[in-house]
């Protein structure tokens, strides 16, 4: 496209964006005329009258729904006949929220969250559009008051600016006996080829030293695929920013990113400066060792996302670092005939597995995705009422499996999800949107949270589901593991936490929750400091072994340089504030 063709294509863009603005303006300024009258405004007129018993459309703002506009999914249809409520989702970008939040037209439910929105949960609340839900939940929502008690109050310490309830925290967990354990045993780790592990003889392996050596043997044993190309142990991409380079390898330290050049250690429940810190530099290390090894795909530093999954599932890589791509792997190799090939977790040499099932998580995800009502809602009390639903157990089970009978039934006593569903996923990849399974920010309870009938909220999570899951490769690890009750993969990594071989932090911790944001002097410095990381990273681990210690230097000195320091100086304070604050409510 040519630049003058550019230019008027933003040039147009500019003016409809104001026009916009513009309109919803007065649009907003006509309905706070009428809130301040004591009368409806055009959007709660729009609405059906609940008092005539008909549905009451409520809009929600909701990016994981499949299609905007009023639901007719499954679910949708449930929470109708159910509570009267008709969902109709509004979603788009940051930058459509903004507009609609400076018009005073933001739909009458919505989750603040900063990466959604664009606008944090203070941001939000400041702009004077959220209602206060203390009288509604008193009058209409008894299933919240009376279960829910600690969020709210917490909400009305850290998320209110005069003391009332604007917030209500989703996904909360309460620990059972039951763990809800994850299928590949972790939620972030190193997975390793384990038919290769295996084929080489499965070494013993207590340091990392030792799981370097053991993955250039498996690439000696299998340095090329079936069809020709080229393998390495570790591969990875680079459109992703800093996260090869500071989630994968520290979570299995114990180790989780923070913000800001900051990250946080969940044994020792502290702040670490992340380039500063041991763990990053034990990974830069860990990478460096595999570059000269020659077990590093060189284009890790280059090549987009897409192109490692391609690499993952055409047997390229023999690493790889999350649930998800754990289980697109496995799948793939099933779906290829190959069942016996795939992805466990093996010896590496680091022992946290991080997110391998959740504790007590009182407050949910706190100030991530809590729910509020805006001044907007067509109909409050409906929308308090149907929330309250969606809160209870009945409700956390029809949000995340869906409907009995449809998604999800009882076979000999034990509630599982239906062939109808399993067909529908297998032979639609939006299959679960279509029918509703995109309103799980509504839900009050974790999908992990169990729930009278013994089972969790999300039944796909239940082990008998997980079950259904496993291949040919998953039994195979299970047989070698010894743990003789173990039906999944994950089960064995829970048996390996409960003996000491593994280890996991499951204990509240406030503080994380509680995190203000830094000033934008800050916020900028941090930035520059990144835009720097993403390329000093590679000359570090692509170094000589003899020169990585210099190497290593200059790297701390040209983040020094770009404002590091200050950066972390700032973030610590905000750490100690937080960590005080959180004292003193854990402390009432």
């Amino acid at each position: 496209m040519s630049i003058k063709k550019r230019m008027k294509r933003l040039t147009a863009l500019f003016l409809s964006t104001a026009m916009a603005v513009s309109m919803l303006a007065g649009c907003g300024s006509k309905d706070e005329a009428k809130k301040d009258a004591g009368e409806k405004t055009e959007k709660q007129e729009e609405g059906k009258d609940s008092s005539s018993g008909g549905e009451v459309e409520i809009t929600f703002w909701d990016k994981d729904a499949l299609e905007t506009g009023p639901q007719n999914t499954t679910i949708a249809d449930a929470i109708a006949e159910k509570t009267g409520v008709r969902l109709n989702v509004i979603n788009g970008d940051a930058q459509k929220f903004k507009v609609l939040l400076a018009g005073g037209d933001l739909p009458g439910i919505v989750n603040s969250n900063y990466g959604d929105l664009g606008v944090d949960a203070q941001a939000l609340l400041q702009s004077g559009q959220l209602l206060a839900l203390d009288d509604l939940i008193e009058e209409h929502a008894p299933n919240i008051k009376e279960k829910f008690a600690d969020a709210i109050e917490y909400s009305k310490e850290f998320l209110s600016n005069d003391g009332k309830l604007y917030y209500l925290p989703v996904q909360i967990n309460k620990a059972t006996d039951t763990k809800v354990v994850d299928r590949s045993g972790a939620n972030l780790a190193l997975y390793t080829r384990y038919d290769l592990y295996k084929e080489i003889g499965s070494p013993e392996i207590k340091s990392t030293d030792d799981y370097l050596e053991a993955l250039k043997a498996m690439q000696d044993a299998e340095p090329e695929t079936e069809n020709g190309n080229k393998t390495y142990a570790i591969s990875g991409w680079s459109d992703w920013g800093l996260w090869m380079w500071t989630i994968p390898y520290q979570a299995m330290s114990g180790v989780t990113n923070w913000s800001y050049g900051m990250c946080y250690d969940m044994v020792n429940k502290e702040p670490l400066a992340t380039y500063y810190s041991e763990p990053f530099w034990n990974c830069m290390e860990f990478y460096n060792k595999a570059y000269n090894m020659g077990i590093l795909d060189p284009e890790i530093f280059t090549q987009k996302y897409d192109n490692y999954m391609d690499k993952l599932k055409n047997g390229q890589t023999f690493v790889t670092y999350a649930n998800w791509l754990y289980n697109t792997a496995n799948d793939a190799y099933a779906a290829a005939g190959t069942p016996e090939k795939g992805f466990e977790i093996v010896p590496t040499g680091l022992d946290y597995m991080y997110g391998a099932y959740e504790g007590d998580k009182p407050f949910g995800w706190a100030q991530d995705y809590p729910l509020a009502l805006t001044k907007n809602c067509e109909d409050p009390v409906k929308a308090i009422e149907m929330i309250d639903y969606l809160f209870s157990e009945e409700g956390a089970r029809l949000l995340n499996s869906g409907v009995e009978g449809v998604h999800w039934e009882v076979v000999d006593g034990v509630p599982q999800m239906t062939k109808e569903y399993r067909d529908g996923v297998a032979a639609n990849a939006t299959y679960a949107q279509s029918e509703g399974f995109a309103y799980t920010k509504l839900s009050g309870l974790s999908s992990s949270q169990i729930l009278s009938d013994g089972y969790p909220a999300s039944l796909l999570k239940a082990a008998e589901e997980v079950k259904k899951s496993t291949t040919k490769i998953d039994e195979i690890f299970i047989a070698d593991s010894g743990v003789a009750d173990a039906k999944y993969p994950g089960q064995v990594i829970e048996s390996k936490i409960a003996s000491g071989e593994y280890k996991l932090s499951t204990e509240v911790d406030l503080t994380p929750n509680l995190i203000k944001e830094p000033s934008d002097e800050t916020k900028n410095l941090s930035a520059q400091v990144d835009e720097y990381v993403k390329v000093g990273v590679a000359d570090v681990i692509m170094s000589d072994p003899k020169d990585f210690d210099a190497k290593k230097d200059a790297f701390i000195q040209s983040v020094e340089d770009k404002g590091y320091a200050d950066v972390v100086k700032e973030m610590e304070g905000i750490w100690s504030e937080a960590q005080k604050t959180a004292k003193e409510f854990a402390d009432k």
